[in-house]
């Protein structure tokens, strides 16, 4: 029994090695733009498609590879998505003396295609390979893990552009996938190998209508409305609907019918999406706020932020421990009530004492996400029939990155609206204000659709 334990613990920490890279990426590639910006002498619209270019690759391939993991077997893709990301990172890094951004660029295509191929089936590979009285426990970790990449990569970046130059951080993401790579061959077993490819001709759509909108977004808050934005806007307008009449006329689409339907598996879904608008919104626009309103300088706020990462890695095992046990409705209800409580209390923190409600929201905050991902996760995946587990881990990940795209889109957004192009101090905390009340709008409604679902596991 203890040496099957331990295999499960194997598997849990290979798979979860993605999640960590996923967030440490991101958060070291996000601190470096401006050093990468002034390398390369570029405006910061244009600099900013290092991180377009990764986001936009993954959010497009999330759900075809979940499909092809159920084809071809999860370990294989997930191997072969751990290899390409670390090749595509020595490459970054190598490319510093090339001195061609774009070629820079590509290579982040390439890291976010080796993203998708493996964070589309991690959740997959643990769900098949830990037995349901421990699978909460697993996914779990995967927070922690989660939580330890958004933690350290921040630090880990700051750290390697001062002793170091910008390319180091893309050495060191290719060294942590190498390790990566090892566990993986050495410790997950295979799964998959059934089931049909998705429809080629809608995930072309789906990236062409993404790309396009992502242009005209970038161009017109760059330059005002022009040719370019039109033509971008209009092409991502005709791709939607390609994607829309494939979907109802693909004999193989991207979204199984059968999981779109069944409201056991999209409602979880949808609440998990309404939780990362909240967060993701909250992380952007309080920095902001402890700038402007604090004079915190970033050393603090980045010591402050380390308070939900903290409390996340601490509950999300014991949250899925708990749901193993108890099932995931009271747990995920709990959560999504934290997350509520904390966007209630940044909407009131610049009226009083707002370092302190600052640094309370923070753990309020990262005590709902640790306490509703793992067992809303367990609630999903034991539910998802297991002949289409691979494609319900593709949707999954689409939907928590489309979640933290929109709340980082719209709260700050809301704010500059309310606030103006050049507040005063009492302007901006209206505008605060309204983008926390946002914040809390998707908390309400991610606790209401937790609500609606209290059957537990189908078996299987």
């Amino acid at each position: 029994m203890s040496e099957q334990r331990g295999r499960h613990k194997l598997v849990v920490a290979s798979a979860a090695v993605s999640i960590f890279l996923l967030s440490f990426d991101v958060n070291m590639v996000n601190i470096a733009l401006p050093t990468i910006t002034a390398h390369y002498s570029l405006d910061v619209a244009t600099s900013a498609w290092l991180v377009i270019v990764y986001a936009l690759v993954l959010c497009s391939l999330l759900l075809p590879f979940g499909r092809a993991g159920d084809v071809i077997g999860h370990r294989r893709l997930y191997i072969a998505g751990m290899a390409l990301f670390s090749v595509a990172n020595l490459g970054a890094g190598l490319s510093y003396h090339l001195d061609d951004f774009y070629a820079l660029v590509l290579l982040r295509g390439a890291a976010g295609l080796g993203t998708a191929m493996m964070v589309s089936v991690n959740f997959a590979i643990v769900s098949v390979n830990l037995p349901e009285a421990v699978r909460g426990r697993g996914l779990g970790i995967f927070t922690v893990f989660g939580a330890v990449g958004f933690m350290t990569g921040p630090l880990a970046s700051g750290l390697l552009i001062s002793l170091l130059h910008w390319n180091w951080i893309f050495y060191t993401n290719a060294a942590i996938a190498a390790f990566g790579l090892a566990l993986a061959v050495l410790f997950i077993p295979r799964s998959g190998g059934k089931g049909e490819t998705a429809d080629v001709a809608q995930t072309a759509a789906l990236f062409i209508g993404l790309l396009c909108f992502v242009v005209a977004v970038n161009r017109v808050l760059a330059e005002g409305p022009s040719p370019v934005v039109m033509v971008s806007a209009s092409g991502a307008s005709v791709a939607a609907l390609a994607v829309l009449h494939r979907q109802g006329h693909a004999a193989r689409p991207l979204l199984e019918r059968s999981l779109v339907r069944d409201p056991l598996v999209m409602i979880p879904m949808a609440s998990m999406a309404f939780v990362y608008m909240a967060y993701s919104g909250s992380m952007v626009l309080l920095p902001f706020y402890l700038e402007y309103i604090l004079g915190l300088t970033p050393a603090a706020m980045g010591l402050l932020f380390v308070l939900p990462a903290l409390v996340i890695m601490t509950i999300g095992p014991l949250s899925g421990s708990f749901a193993d046990r108890r099932g995931s409705y009271v747990i995920t209800l709990a959560g999504t009530g934290l997350m509520v409580a904390s966007m209630l209390v940044f909407t009131v923190m610049g009226r009083a004492d707002g370092l302190l409600l600052a640094s309370l929201g923070l753990l309020a905050m990262g005590g709902g996400h640790g306490l509703f991902n793992p067992p809303n996760n367990r609630r999903i995946f034991c539910t998802a029939p297991i002949e289409h587990i691979g494609t319900a881990s593709g949707m999954h990940q689409m939907l928590r990155q489309v979640g933290m795209v929109i709340g980082a889109a719209t709260m700050p957004a809301l704010y500059q609206m309310v606030a103006g192009p050049a507040p005063a101090t009492g302007m901006m905390l209206d505008g605060f204000q309204a983008g926390f009340a946002l914040g809390m709008v998707f908390a309400v409604a991610a606790v209401t659709l937790a609500l609606l679902t209290r059957r537990a596991c189908r078996p299987r």
